[in-house]
């Protein structure tokens, strides 16, 4: 099998041209992460990393044995090393390619490495795994960017503004990325798009960081305006992909939950905006802070579910680096010591007693009230990912400060947290919204008229021409309608009709991936045999073809249905279909497929 390429810049997976691709385990694709960029490493080094838990023998046994299904994977000399492990030289690996400096890493999508997946109970390879992220993201913008100078110096316009739009792409609020697009779009004889550039990059920084363009990306483009134009330069082999379709401007289909989030700030109610990944929460949630006047953004990350207090600690740290003056009363000091030890030279536990706790919550709400009045809106994002303790001092934190937002004298509380990939359920924050004091926004897909709305925001016509395809397909999901919406641009396949058999684009693979990985083996087998018949298929036919009880596959539908994979009789988006058609081995799909047929004969 040496024709796979090991692709651990985005979705973690193999590659090959003769045979497909396939998505890696999340511990294999961390252990093959951590063996390319730290080289070759003992054995009980990685058995500690990935089995910190486990007894020694146990641990280097379950690596024994995830070394097996790697070498059954790619080829027995792929792992060598007998003591330690190290990745033969020659193996295709993008993340490697990358810290050698060979560009030859730009034939993956890239993106954060191991996107989307988390390691808990593992907390050292967590650890390294934050620590790398940044360190690797940080490459992948210092090569685009160098990538871009000299295909754009070699005189090679149109692949640097493909690279430059790979730059922002990666990092969406790249102030750097704006530059050169807007640089290199000019260059190509295209005023307009520059300017539309420039329009995008304001908008974006404000919207995402608060600030403006500094005065070098001003310059530019007052320079861009006074120039002439030059002549254009020869067509573009790849088309390029406007800002509008990376940043959609619109806010499209959230008309009645705006209604009601300005009905809930009239009442000063906090707001709890609740819904799917990718339906669009975050965008809203900021969006409607933004318009109410200055705001603060804190965050959950995935990360945190395992670390006690995690989602604190860094909301802490944050708040006291934006008060660099602040004098805290001795008491105060010492319990919030609990969670930033540099705090006190006093080396204090974690709050365990139920005493303890309540005056490290006390000091949390002490430092609240001292730094965070001048606000209007605290936005609180990706709560589904906090800790338990993070999530308890969270719902002392409203119920204490009930009073202050609602007359006023404290910032109006927001919240967004996922229902469909949460660990955190948020019960308690529905009770609180219950009993009327919070507002519950619950989100949905769009609506096929408010996902036209959105495509014609883009700025590109035959992308509405097709909204009716793409409603469909992304079953309204305003990620998949973007992420869609740039595949199609990106590709080049805006001419004709919407394409049959369209993979799925970039995060929204992810996103699906992600949900399919948590099905038992028999949720997941039905939702094969599903997309491999391509129709609504009866249940009893389903498990004839899987050789099982109709009753059994009761249960594992209502678990596909709980996962948000199905809606009615068929998959909650069209592709969730196509994802599982790419996943799916070739050998498997022939096998499934002969069996649906035969049934087809006999029925």
């Amino acid at each position: 099998m040496d024709d796979w390429r090991i692709e651990l810049l985005g979705s973690a997976r193999l590659n090959s041209g003769r045979n497909g691709s396939r998505p890696l385990e999340r511990k294999t694709a961390a252990l093959l992460a951590y063996v390319a960029l730290e080289g070759e490493t003992a054995r009980g080094k990685l058995a500690g990393l990935f089995w910190p838990e486990s007894r020694e023998a146990t641990a280097r046994n379950n690596l024994s044995q995830l070394l097996r299904r790697l070498r059954e994977l790619l080829g027995e000399s792929a792992v060598e090393g007998r003591d330690t492990v190290r990745l033969r030289e020659d193996l295709l690996v993008d993340v490697r390619e990358l810290v050698r400096g060979e560009p030859t890493w730009m034939d993956s999508p890239g993106g954060e490495l191991l996107a989307q997946l988390s390691y808990d109970g593992c907390e050292a390879l967590e650890g390294w795994l934050r620590a790398t992220r940044m360190r690797v993201m940080s490459l992948q913008q210092k090569s685009l960017e160098a990538r871009v100078l000299l295909e754009e110096g070699e005189g090679r316009l149109p692949a640097a503004l493909e690279a430059a739009q790979r730059m922002i792409l990666l990092e969406p609020t790249s102030e750097k990325a704006f530059q050169h697009l807007m640089r290199l779009h000019h260059q190509l004889g295209n005023r307009r798009a520059a300017l539309q550039v420039w329009y995008q990059c304001e908008q974006v920084l404000e919207r995402e960081l608060g600030t403006r363009p500094s005065a070098e990306t001003r310059q530019l483009v007052h320079d861009i305006q006074k120039e002439p134009i030059p002549p254009p330069h020869s067509p573009l082999a790849r088309r390029a992909l406007p800002l509008a379709v990376v940043h959609p401007p619109l806010l499209a289909g959230r008309e009645r939950e705006w209604v009601r989030m300005e009905e809930a700030w009239a009442a000063r109610r906090p707001m709890f905006v609740i819904g799917p990944a990718g339906v669009g929460k975050s965008r809203l949630l900021m969006d409607f802070a933004r318009s109410r006047g200055s705001w603060l953004l804190l965050t959950a990350r995935p990360g945190d579910f395992d670390v006690p207090y995690a989602t604190y600690v860094r909301g802490v740290r944050e708040v006291l680096r934006r008060n660099p003056g602040l004098v805290l009363e001795d008491w105060v000091r010492r319990e919030l010591s609990r969670l930033l030890p540099e705090l006190s030279g006093e080396a204090l536990p974690l709050p365990l007693s139920p005493e303890e706790r309540a005056r490290v919550f006390a000091a949390v709400v002490q430092l609240a009230r001292l730094t965070l009045r001048g606000f209007d809106t605290i936005a609180f994002d990706d709560a589904q990912y906090m800790d338990r303790d993070s999530s308890e001092l969270s719902l002392y934190i409203l119920a204490q400060l009930q009073d202050e937002m609602s007359t006023g004298r404290f910032p109006l509380i927001t919240l967004s947290q996922r229902t469909d990939e949460t660990i955190w359920r948020g019960e308690r924050l529905r009770q609180v919204a219950d009993a009327g004091l919070g507002e519950w926004i619950q989100l949905d897909s769009l609506a096929p008229q408010a996902v036209r709305t959105l495509l014609r925001s883009m700025e590109v016509p035959a992308l509405e021409r097709m909204a009716e395809d793409i409603a469909r397909y992304t079953g309204g999901n305003p990620l998949f309608v973007v992420e869609t919406a740039r595949h199609l641009v990106e590709s080049n396949t805006l001419e004709g009709d919407f394409p049959a058999g369209l993979p799925p684009p970039g995060r929204a693979r992810s996103i699906i991936q992600k949900r399919l990985a948590r099905l038992s083996p028999e949720a997941l087998r039905l939702a094969q045999v599903l997309a491999v018949a391509g129709v609504d298929l009866p249940l009893g036919q389903a498990a004839a073809v899987l050789e099982t009880s109709e009753e059994r596959l009761v249960t594992a539908w209502r678990e596909l249905e709980e996962a948000a994979l199905v809606r009615g009789a068929w998959f909650s988006h069209d592709l969730v279909g196509e994802a599982l058609l790419a996943d799916l081995s070739p050998s498997i799909r022939e096998l499934l497929s002969a069996r649906l047929a035969r049934r087809n004969t006999q029925a």
